[in-house]
């Protein structure tokens, strides 16, 4: 296992990490909730998105080609994708598994909140109408990039000096799930994507893996968009729960692995 010291793209870590997130949430709403109010009835504004998108990773490549020894570790690790045909399976089905866990997380919210519409339903219906959108495919392509330098590249590292990488993966995995509202399969993933990168000590792994996910996905909802719809209403509740069951279950051995995976961490 590779030391927490080794490799960390800043000691500032957690300070950098949490402004990203700050700086993505604020942008990101000022432009999809106020500039742009009837793009928030109407449609996902990709092209806003797509603008955050780029402007937040032009601060993170910035950070990290200002200094030599970020610019050699990226040299370095540009090549270094050991068993990446495997990972990609895997990250494939975690990502089945986390649609699984969304709608149950969601539809208990919206059960608990008395919500008659799910609004991360309407949401994710409408990225998955307009798959084909060419600003779409730019933004799921880049944004794993930023996610990845976020919550391993920064957070993780800079809390693994702190506590170690065990507690550091657990931490930062759950507040993925918080951040993504996706509680049991947002953790899980990003647990996985932690042990990943923390193996390899290579950023660009985890960012291959989701990126190749994310296009999968989107070719799967350009050629039957249908079976990925999400039903906000409440009478298709119990439907949308069954879906949601039967889709963890079969996906559930793959958690239970990066699980078991993550309490053997070093």
């Amino acid at each position: 296992m590779v030391s927490a010291n080794t490799s960390s793209f800043s000691k500032r870590g957690l300070l950098i990490g949490f402004g990203l997130l700050a700086a993505e949430y604020i942008i990101y709403h000022l432009f999809y909730a106020y500039v742009n109010p009837e793009l928030w009835y109407d449609e996902i504004p990709h092209k806003y998105i797509l603008y955050i998108t780029l402007l937040l990773l032009s601060m993170v490549a910035f950070f990290v080609t200002s200094k030599d020894d970020n610019q050699e570790q990226v040299r370095r690790n540009i090549s270094n994708f050991s068993g990446l045909q495997t990972n990609l399976l895997l990250v494939f089905g975690l990502s089945v598994f986390c649609i699984g866990t969304f709608i149950l997380h969601n539809i208990a919210k919206a059960g608990i909140m008395n919500h008659t519409v799910i609004g991360p339903f309407v949401d994710h219906n409408l990225y998955v109408r307009s798959a084909a959108n060419w600003m779409n495919v730019a933004n799921q392509v880049l944004y794993p990039v930023l996610v990845i330098f976020i919550f391993q590249g920064f957070l993780l590292n800079g809390l693994a000096k702190e506590i170690g990488f065990k507690k550091a993966s657990i931490a930062t995995a759950l507040f993925y799930g918080f951040w993504y509202d996706d509680i049991l399969g947002g953790t899980i993933f990003n647990l996985f994507l932690n042990e990943v990168y923390w193996k390899s000590q290579n950023l660009f792994y985890p960012i291959v893996l989701c990126a190749l996910a994310n296009l999968a996905f989107l070719v799967a909802y350009i050629i039957n968009n249908e079976i990925w719809l999400l039903r906000a209403d409440q009478p298709e509740y119990y439907k949308e729960t069954v879906k949601g069951v039967l889709i963890t279950i079969a996906m559930a051995p793959l958690a239970w692995n990066v699980i078991a995976e993550a309490r053997k961490a070093d």
